[in-house]
């Protein structure tokens, strides 16, 4: 999904957004243009509206808590980008991304190699949520616009441990220190922590994993492995 050019941001109403780049946009991220920061908050409540279950309820209630500020000229169809007030020192995790959504064909097809397809729970994240990032960098992000979605089957030459219970998961989050959210066949979640090699399981369905990701997003660290430190007097 993510190139090293540097984007480009558009404060709304994004009235100044070039000609060029406007037809670049997905029709979704275009749709902004013109809008202030409450109509556009307003529009992703419309996108958002359908959402069925209860965790991703949850997510989508943190989530709104954020201003859309921003058009983001990024790879091909931009991105919208919110920010959340804090009277605290502003970190990552008080940004998201989010570019137009994917048809579910495509979101269907995508995740046929992993044996996601079926998966009513990732299914209904990845209509919503799908490329859902912290930033513009080449990691902080879920799967988009990437084909194929990368799958977890290079072993490292047999050192990793845990590969063999997690072959052919979806690499569904790319955190960014380089670790993945791993999400394997029977909706289990785990961590690939490529620093340390070995495969840390952290929640028994899909569920699960988007409540904990919901807590996490109350919170200004990066989505990692390791979590925010420990405050300390």
């Amino acid at each position: 999904m993510y190139q090293f050019d540097e984007p480009k941001e558009y404060c709304l109403p994004a009235n100044d957004i070039p000609q060029e780049t406007r037809q670049r946009l997905h029709p979704w991220i275009a749709g902004f243009i013109g809008l202030t920061p409450e109509e556009a908050n307003r529009k992703v409540a419309d996108r958002w509206s359908s959402i069925h279950r209860a965790s991703l309820r949850s997510l989508r209630d943190t989530l709104t808590h954020f201003t859309v500020e921003a058009i983001i000229d990024y790879e091909q169809g931009g991105m919208i980008r919110a920010f959340r007030h804090t009277t605290e020192t502003v970190g990552v995790g008080d940004y998201w991304h989010l570019p137009g959504p994917l048809d579910a064909g495509e979101i269907t097809r995508k995740l046929a190699p992993s044996g996601l397809q079926a998966n009513l729970a990732v299914l209904e994240f990845l209509s919503h949520f799908s490329g859902l990032a912290e930033d513009t960098y080449i990691a902080g992000h879920f799967v988009y616009s990437k084909s194929p979605w990368p799958i977890f089957i290079d072993s490292w030459e047999g050192s990793i441990q845990g590969f063999d219970e997690w072959k052919d998961s979806l690499m569904l989050y790319h955190a960014s220190d380089g670790a993945h959210v791993l999400v394997r066949r029977d909706g289990m979640v785990a961590w690939w922590i490529m620093q340390e090699r070995f495969i840390k399981p952290i929640a028994k369905d899909f569920d699960e994993f988007i409540l904990q990701f919901n807590e996490h997003r109350k919170i200004s660290w990066p989505f990692d492995p390791y979590g925010a430190p420990d405050d300390e007097p």
